[in-house]
């Protein structure tokens, strides 16, 4: 690789930095066509510059769209350069980047830890959103009776379900909620740094130094599937710690599926304090906490003498809504009398959709049969012989 700081037109990669007067390097922004290209190069770039790893932070890394877009120079980010002169630095490059009809390019953008607590201590950057949280479950396909359920979580108020209708929650959720809301990259605290965004719970609709605009995050946990260490702290680095996931749902939901309730008593009271102390290395303090709670069971008694601003009850399907779904699902009719046929632990949406996937099965093996014989046959199965 020839010299890293020299300007030349390139096809591989470029590095943008922000610099003070005196050429110290505060802000490293590098796109590359790959990953593996593009941590290299942050790794030489580093090197040659005589900056240790351990001053600098990773704050971004993903794939960039770049559409629209012929070259990445420090003249086409301008915005990036115009966000670094407010804090005292200067945008500068190694060259020019041609894309050559790429719609998107790799990048990683890593600060210096002066410049994380210079932001920490002062905001400088002035987001032009107006935070916003809404349901919109227009284009989910519930049934009529589920949608006026589920709209009653767009007011934002810790949330019991009650969940006999084995709705997906978290993915219903992720679906239908709208907005903006503008969450921290990091919280630093005595020389201690806390990860909050994470690329892969998080979509971005505006980048900042500091602070990333996304749409309210909903984040599932699952007490079948995952594990109670994801409501730890865990250093990935020297100092540096990925946090709890409710900190990553900072400004959005928590969906928790059959919860353990010491677990949920925990949550409730850090919700009510709107606080959590910590000790990380030796080292105590606050940290914010700002999110919404949803508990998604099918056995109500384990929270029994819990209080919940918001609770929501989703029966089973009943026989019209079951044909209705599943009519939907295979995009056939299912005539009632072929619904009695099923047996009632089937009848919900977790049920349906094992039922889609038996029948797609079902149509490739059984090749000739009418819809009615699929569906006689598909009932037979499920019952294990049993009508």
């Amino acid at each position: 690789m020839e010299d890293i700081n020299k300007p030349s037109e390139r096809r591989d990669f470029v590095v943008l930095a922000g610099m003070k007067n005196d050429g110290t390097i505060e802000f490293i922004k590098v796109y590359a066509i790959d990953e593996k290209l593009a941590i290299s190069v942050l790794e030489r770039f580093l090197t040659e510059n005589n900056i240790h790893p351990s001053d600098f932070i990773v704050i971004q890394k993903g794939f960039e769209d770049v559409r629209g877009k012929e070259i990445i120079s420090t003249r086409t980010e301008e915005e990036l350069g115009a966000m670094l002169a407010r804090l005292g630095l200067k945008l500068v490059s190694n060259g020019v980047l041609y894309l050559e009809g790429r719609d998107s390019i790799y990048q990683i953008t890593a600060i210096s830890k002066e410049l994380l607590e210079k932001l920490s201590e002062k905001r400088e950057t002035k987001l032009p959103i107006q935070e916003e949280v809404s349901i919109d479950l227009s284009n989910v396909g519930l049934p009529e009776r589920y949608v006026k359920k589920m709209l009653l979580v767009s007011l934002m108020g810790d949330t019991f379900i009650l969940n006999r209708a084995e709705l997906d929650i978290a993915n219903v959720l992720r679906k239908a909620v709208k907005g903006s809301v503008s969450i921290p990259r990091l919280i630093e605290r005595d020389s201690v740094i806390i990860k909050i965004f994470d690329e892969e719970i998080h979509e971005v609709k505006g980048s900042y130094l500091d602070m990333v605009i996304v749409t309210p995050p909903v984040v599932h946990w699952d007490s079948h599937i995952d594990d109670m260490n994801s409501f730890s702290f865990r250093e990935i680095e020297e100092n540096v710690f990925e946090p709890p996931i409710f900190m990553k749902a900072m400004k959005g939901f928590l969906v928790l599926t059959e919860p353990p309730r010491d677990l949920v008593v925990m949550l409730l009271k850090l919700k009510r304090r709107g606080e959590m102390r910590v000790t990380l290395n030796g080292r105590q303090f606050k940290l914010p906490v700002d999110f919404t709670i949803i508990v998604d069971t099918k056995y109500p008694e384990k929270y029994s003498g819990l209080k919940f601003p918001i609770r929501i009850n989703l029966p089973p399907l009943d026989d019209d809504t079951f044909s209705q779904v599943l009519s939907k699902e295979l995009g056939i009719n299912v005539p009632m009398e072929i619904v009695s046929m099923f047996p009632a632990e089937y009848k919900t949406f977790l049920g349906v959709e094992i039922l889609v996937n038996l029948w797609d099965k079902l149509k490739n093996f059984e090749e000739g049969k009418s819809d009615i014989e699929l569906l006689k046959e598909m009932a037979t199965i499920v019952t294990g012989g049993v009508i």
